[in-house]
């Protein structure tokens, strides 16, 4: 089961003593944040302490796991009576804590969830049939600029690619400080061979089975 928290940042207030140093001007008039602001660097950080904070007062039965990334929530177990129960815990804490959890933006007790950005289907990491068809559809990058985009879609799945960065050298190596932009057949099977990877190896199945 998933459950997402909404403008988690916003829910943490600033103290009094701290305001100050996020005030800003606005045609003429100066204000100041009140709660936890989203371009704050640190923002991310303080957001998911506080909620960390509220999630370990929840009490999880032993065969039962509870993921937290910022305002995201992942619960999982073998279970779906248990894991809906904790999922309820959990929604309930928050409520009574004022926040805020769109029901909409849940999911399970299933054998299937999205969680960032990947589908969790029975205890295997997949990687969504949209997002692979939209990398196979990429065209091979014109520039440098395009290429870091490039590698950032790639790298982000790279657990699914043994040998990843052994592939990615050419490409690796045309990002270099200082070397020139040559588009070569090297770096173009470079992009061949990780999006059929990806496709190989689309599903990763649990490193530890028996861990909900």
């Amino acid at each position: 089961a998933t459950l997402d928290v909404k403008d988690m940042f916003f829910m943490v207030p600033l103290q009094e003593k701290d305001r100050e140093k996020f005030a800003f001007t606005w045609d003429g008039i100066q204000y100041t944040f009140n709660r936890l602001p989203q371009g704050y660097k640190h923002s991310p950080t303080i957001a998911h302490a506080a909620l960390a904070e509220l999630l370990q007062t929840v009490s999880l039965p032993q065969d039962v796991k509870l993921y937290q990334y910022i305002d995201d929530i992942l619960i999982g177990g073998d279970s779906p009576e248990k894991v809906g129960k904790v999922a309820t815990a959990v929604w309930q804490i928050l409520l009574e804590a004022d926040i805020e959890v769109p029901p909409e933006k849940g999911q399970g007790p299933s054998k299937e969830v999205k969680f960032l950005g990947t589908w969790w289907i029975a205890g295997s990491a997949v990687i969504p049939p949209d997002t692979l068809r939209k990398i196979e559809e990429l065209q091979m990058p014109q520039s440098r600029k395009e290429l870091q985009q490039l590698m950032g879609t790639l790298g982000y799945w790279r657990r699914h690619v043994p040998g990843f960065s052994i592939i990615a050298r050419p490409l690796y190596s045309l990002l270099r400080k200082g070397k020139p932009w040559k588009w070569e057949l090297e770096h173009k099977e470079a992009v061949k061979t990780l999006t059929e990877e990806l496709k190989t190896f689309q599903s990763l199945g649990p490193a530890h089975p028996h861990d909900p």
